[in-house]
């Protein structure tokens, strides 16, 4: 399986083979900036596709031979949006998991506090949801995953254990700040779109074409057009006869430490 370790350790052979080739037979600059290209470019393959389980290893698929989902919400809680979502679902008899911004949830106790009594499950999504999260310390990305977990304990006396990285992407320094911090790393195997799509017409026909056995399909609660588009895909699920589990028991997890 290709991984960082392994990754390293091929390219850092590679050169030295080139150098002891280049004492021999000297060999063109371009070898070697070839060899750097290749490797960044497998580096940043890694870090965009949480899939990959480049750098730490991700829960992003259930069961291919159940027909089950998961419905999970990132970027919230969303003062408005998020009440809606949760009408929608308690309407269906739908629980789903919440990977909240510890800011926002500072801003929308309340959300949490419903999330939570109407049985959903919460994860983590960083504090500050920051555009260059990607490049903090450990220490300031571990800063951020406690200051987010005891936000949600403070509102409902469990410690979370599940994060989903921001944007999906993932490197070394989160890698060792996930482990550091006992979480498990979820990514989803079918994404809405939604956040660039906003014709509910679009976003249901890609669903309906690609939702599969065992996904863990990604929205967001903070995106007001998710609302009519589960009115009707989650119907759409059930009359296929899909189950819609909650994410722990989907994928056999853990969500918090009791």
């Amino acid at each position: 399986m290709l991984s960082y370790k392994n990754t390293l350790i091929f390219f850092a052979v590679a050169l030295l083979l080139t150098v002891l080739a280049d004492i021999i037979i000297p060999l063109s600059f371009w070898v070697y900036v070839g060899i750097v290209l290749v490797f960044i470019s497998i580096l940043a393959w890694g870090s965009a596709t949480i899939r990959s389980g480049f750098y730490l290893q991700s829960v992003c698929l259930g069961n291919r031979n159940t027909r089950a989902v998961a419905l999970t919400f990132d970027d919230g809680p969303d003062g408005q949006v998020t009440p809606m979502i949760l009408d929608v679902l308690k309407e269906q008899n739908v629980k789903a998991a919440f990977f909240i911004i510890g800011n926002k949830a500072e801003q929308f106790p309340e959300v949490i506090k419903r999330i939570d009594a109407e049985g959903h499950i919460i994860g983590g999504h960083s504090y500050s949801h920051h555009f260059f999260f990607d490049l903090f310390s450990r220490r300031r990305t571990m800063a951020e995953m406690k200051r987010t977990s005891d936000v949600v304990f403070s509102l409902t006396g469990k410690k979370m254990l599940l994060f989903r990285p921001p944007y999906g992407v993932t490197n070394p320094t989160l890698a060792r700040a996930i482990r550091a911090m006992n979480f498990t790393s979820v990514g989803w195997s079918l994404k809405s779109n939604d956040t660039v799509i906003k014709d509910d017409d679009l976003l249901l026909n890609r669903l309906i074409s690609g939702v599969n056995k065992g996904d863990i399909i990604l929205f967001h609660d903070n995106k007001p057009w998710v609302v009519k588009l589960l009115k009707t895909f989650i119907p759409y699920l059930k009359n296929k006869e899909y189950s819609i589990d909650r994410l722990d028991k989907f994928a056999n997890l853990h969500a918090y430490v009791y």
